[in-house]
């Protein structure tokens, strides 16, 4: 067997994908002799290993080798043809996706009342400046489901909260809306684990902002 097939071969014993890190340890625990092999007989280490096999994925040099996560780490997966062609297809879907929401989103304002214009551009503000003066990646998330079943699927305020960027990607808390409690709540508890990173904070400017800050959200809920 080809050494690039013996490599492909590892590859495909991970049931998820992997960093080429991950990659290489496994290879060089099942196949020991490639650190002598592919330097005509002068041995390479794993770090060596790991940046040559790099380079080849960058390269597209294993055409079944499909990077599949870029953050924090590169993470790879053996696809078959089918398999690659269908995870093309669904990250194209997730490149054209923010146009399309964006576009939905226009469409929704433009139909809503100067009020309920306002209230999303309220919400919007509100958002940005938590994020200033808190450090943080909160987003604005819609709920699927809405009080008013005329406004289901609509990016009205009614329909919005607030949450960080992560429990709006993993799609935490989708369904229902927060009642105004409960995400004044968690706002407040996202602030604590973030300014334990960010200990320059000011503790009695942060208090003071950000009771300002959840006065106005109340008021446009």
């Amino acid at each position: 067997m080809a050494k690039r097939d013996k490599l492909i071969e590892i590859l495909q014993t991970f049931n998820e994908p992997v960093t080429i890190v991950e990659w290489v340890k496994r290879i060089v625990e099942i196949y020991p002799s490639i650190l002598t092999q592919l330097k005509s007989g002068k041995e390479i280490d794993v770090r060596e290993l790991t940046a040559i096999l790099s380079l080849k994925v960058s390269k597209n040099e294993f055409p079944n080798i499909v990077i599949v996560q870029n953050e924090p780490y590169r993470r790879i997966q053996y696809m078959t043809e089918e398999e690659k062609k269908a995870f093309i297809a669904k990250v194209v879907t997730q490149d054209i996706e923010p146009v399309e929401k964006d576009e939905k989103i226009k469409e929704d304002l433009d139909n809503f009342t100067e009020l309920d214009r306002y209230r999303v551009q309220e919400f919007n503000n509100i958002v940005r400046q938590l994020n200033e003066h808190f450090n943080l990646n909160l987003l604005l998330s819609q709920v699927s489901e809405s009080k008013d079943k005329k406004l289901e699927g609509k990016y009205h305020a009614d329909n919005l909260q607030i949450l960080t960027k992560e429990h709006t990607l993993s799609k935490l808390n989708t369904e229902n809306k927060f009642t105004i409690d409960e995400q004044k709540s968690y706002i407040k508890r996202v602030i604590i684990v973030f300014s334990m990173v960010n200990k320059g904070l000011d503790i009695d400017a942060r208090d003071e902002v950000l009771e300002l800050l959840l006065e106005r959200l109340a008021k446009v809920y």
